[in-house]
Parts: C-alpha cells; structure tokens; sequence
C-alpha cells in the first residue's frame, strides 16, 4: 500500500463502527483527533447516527488502494451554532475532519491528497460550500502543514471552550491548491 495509491471514500456504515473505534483508542489519533473513548457502546452512541442518511454531520471511510485506512467527516459550520459563533463564521461554509488511523502511513503526504480530494468531490461538489474549514489543535504541525498542501490558508487562531487553541485553516471554493 502506498502512499501515491487510490484513494477513495465510501460512507460510513453500522458495520464500520467497530474499526471506527479500533482507530480511536490508537494514540496517534486520541493525541490529535478526539479523547480515547471509554467504551464501544460510546462509539456506537456518537458515531451510529453518522451512518444515517439526513445526519448533520456526512461521515465517510477513506480508503487508499482498496484498503481501509482512515475516516473523515463534513457538515455545515452553521448546523452548529455554537460552533460558528466561536469562529466567528458566516453561513454557507462546511468544517472537515479527519484522521489517518493506520500509523504506517502517517507522514507519507496521504493526508494532504485525502484533503484535497475530499474537498473537491464531497465539500465543494455536493454540499453547496463556497468555503471549508478545519480546524486541528494548533500544536498539530503535521495536520496544518497537510491542510496547507491542499490548498488550505491560516484564517484565525480561536481558543475553544474546553481552553486548547484550534489553528483554523480556510480554503474557499474557487482557491486550487
């Protein structure tokens, strides 16, 4: 499996749950991405819904080659007013997230190609977006330094509620990285 491999995303299922937490309880992803969870059952709670057409948030699988390997997600910044109002974010403007869960492939530009790709075929293509936005913990220089290759800029530092800062990245509709 290689790094310059195909990739593709196909939506998340009931079925993908399990490797969903598997990834979850990795401590390159618990560092980065979200607090390790206690348990499959809190998995299933978040993550369930995701898998269910009309959610708010669009969930996917990444695979490289056929193979899977990580997980992304999009939805409207706007869908989540609490969240717009921290950033600071007009309407019409789609927040991603992502992990690369298989570690082998961390550092390998994987991450910059799933962005950019998930953001031309998914963001920009179905969601009706004229601008996305990610928004990793500002001491994550590998997720910034990715976003940035596909076409990201740095927009603003905001400091969260629960007091880390997120380093928010914006690349709008017409911007080619």
């Amino acid at each position: 499996m290689s790094a310059a491999g195909a990739i593709a995303f196909r939506r998340l299922g009931v079925d993908d749950l399990q490797q969903i937490f598997l990834w979850l309880i990795r401590p390159h992803v618990a560092k980065w991405y979200a607090p390790e969870p206690s348990s499959f059952a809190e998995v299933v709670a978040k993550y369930g819904p995701r898998t269910q057409d009309g959610n708010a948030v669009r969930a996917f699988i990444v695979t490289l080659d056929g193979a899977e390997v990580g997980y992304i997600q999009a939805y409207a910044i706007e869908t989540f007013p609490d969240y717009r109002a921290q950033l600071g974010c007009e309407a019409g403007v789609v927040g991603i997230d992502l992990f690369i869960g298989e570690e082998p492939l961390l550092y390998r530009g994987i991450g910059a190609q799933v962005v950019r790709r998930f953001v031309d075929e998914i963001v920009f293509a179905s969601m009706a977006a004229h601008a996305c936005l990610a928004g990793p913990d500002d001491g994550n220089t590998a997720s910034i330094r990715a976003f940035e290759k596909a076409g990201f800029r740095r927009w603003k530092t905001v400091r969260m509620d629960d007091e880390r800062n997120e380093c928010v990245l914006r690349r709008e509709r017409d911007a080619r990285p």
